[in-house]
């Protein structure tokens, strides 16, 4: 029988679906990605910064080299590039393996020899395919702090039991690098009739750049009549005197046994002095039996009587004077008590010949020895010639300058900006050795680049253009 139309063939054809889309839609339920089994360095530093280290002493640094990667990561080589200072050693990190995910140190050594700036280059080869050569660079100041106690003797005379008589010591900063006063400690038993007391701002250990200084008091309350002697010690990373010892006198029984106790304070070590100039010596001189006043006191240059001074009440005393001689001098006070008993202190100083041209340090701090940076170029002109100069149109750190001139004589500085992204000048400063300086220019630092510190929006370099050309007269010492 046949069926009339409309009707609905169960058995109908289904619409063909071309090969390639069913293809498609297979891969599109499960996507697959081969990644690669390699290792992948990551240094957690691409600087070392060992910052100050006390020359004779040494600092260890350590970072870390992270395998990112999915395969076992070999530091094959880990050494330092040729050029780099003798200063630096690598103590671990070479030959290493790191697993997946996993870290390994890398650790450095400084240990200055010398005072001044050391630079080095850690060069490290692995099997990474993408990194197989990092470098980490490395910098280090070699430092050697003085410190400067004055006086080293505190002399209380005699107090009556119940009352306080308070004296003051001055702890200054020499050298080159920063000076760290650790700790004042009293010895055993002196705690109970002497008092140390720092000034509000000054909490130990304490941090001090060349130049800079604090002062502290020491108060005296005996509990008995009885002679209370000792020492206040006042420790510091000075590594020529670590520790230095200031005595304490306090209700002294004046046995005459003992020689004077004598202290230079002008000059201080290091200091630069003009020959012919006139000189002004001071210092302070004590007694266990006699005053100040009747101890004969005499200045030495060299072991040469240069002339004598008579101490006031307080023991100070001074000695104007135009004898010393030309070169590296010591300077000597000594004194002699009424027992035939005699002490002595002395400084070295060098000074300075009257007819030549002085020697000048330019550099870029408070120290001698502070290296300073410019980018890109510098010439640096004495009464119009020229004494120092950089032109490789790059970012460089540099020694300090050092020159002959006259006071009186004009520096000139001119700096240009060539490469991008930045202009930049370091402060630099004007040195006649240990004793006087001279700031020249301020920082000056602009930038084109957002990122950078300086950076304003109002520089639109890089052109060869001069940032910088001023002049100034010397004025030291």
């Amino acid at each position: 029988m046949a069926l009339s139309p409309p009707f609905s063939a169960p058995w109908a054809p289904l619409p063909r679906i071309a090969p390639a889309l069913l293809l498609g839609a297979g891969l599109g339920c499960s996507d697959y990605k081969v990644t690669a089994q390699e290792p992948e360095l990551v240094l957690s530093a691409d600087t070392l910064d060992f910052d100050e280290v006390v020359r004779g002493t040494q600092l260890t640094l350590t970072f870390f080299a992270k395998n990112e990667g999915r395969a076992p990561l070999k530091l094959e080589r880990v050494a330092l590039t040729d050029g780099s200072s003798a200063e630096f050693t690598v103590m671990s990190g070479d030959g290493i393996g790191v697993e997946a995910n996993d870290e390994g140190e890398i650790s450095i050594r400084y240990a200055p020899a010398e005072v001044g700036q050391d630079l080095g280059e850690l060069e490290i080869t692995s099997n990474d395919p993408k990194r197989p050569l990092a470098t980490v660079s490395l910098v280090g100041y070699g430092v050697e702090p003085r410190i400067d106690v004055d006086p080293e003797q505190l002399w209380f005379g005699t107090v009556p039991v119940g009352d306080t008589v308070t004296l003051t010591v001055d702890v200054a900063a020499r050298g080159q690098g920063r000076l760290r006063v650790d700790e004042l400690s009293l010895g055993d038993g002196l705690d109970a009739v002497y008092t140390v007391t720092l000034p509000e701002h000054v909490t130990l250990p304490y941090k001090l750049s060349p130049g800079e200084a604090f002062s502290f008091d020491v108060s005296f309350t005996p509990t008995s009549e009885a002679p209370w002697t000792g020492e206040l010690l006042v420790r510091s990373n000075d590594p020529n005197d670590p520790v230095v010892p200031v005595t304490l006198y306090g209700n002294m029984t004046g046995s005459g046994d003992e020689p004077p106790r004598v202290e230079i304070t002008t000059p201080d070590w290091g200091n630069y002095l003009i020959e012919g100039a006139e000189t002004t010596l001071k210092g302070v001189v004590s007694d266990d039996a006699d005053s100040p006043e009747d101890l004969l006191c005499a200045w030495y240059a060299n072991g040469k009587l240069i002339g004598s001074s008579v101490a006031d009440a307080t023991g100070a005393l001074s000695l104007a004077t135009e004898k010393l001689p030309a070169g590296e001098v010591t300077v000597t006070l000594r004194a002699v008590d009424g027992q035939g008993h005699s002490s002595d202190d002395s400084v070295d100083v060098v000074v300075w010949p009257e007819d030549e041209p002085l020697k000048y340090t330019l550099s870029g701090g408070e120290s001698i020895f502070d290296y300073w940076s410019v980018d890109d170029d510098v010439s640096i002109y004495v009464d119009g010639e020229l004494v120092f100069q950089d032109t490789n149109r790059t970012q460089d750190h540099h020694a300090p300058v050092e020159f002959e001139a006259k006071v009186g004589s004009t520096v000139r500085l001119v700096a240009n900006d060539v490469n991008s992204c930045a202009l930049y000048m370091d402060a630099l400063v004007l040195h006649f050795g240990t004793s006087a300086h001279q700031a020249l220019n301020d920082t000056i630092c602009r930038s084109a680049c957002a990122a950078d510190a300086c950076y304003d929006g109002t520089y639109g370099g890089p052109w060869p253009s001069v940032f910088l050309d001023e002049s100034y007269v010397i004025s030291i010492p």
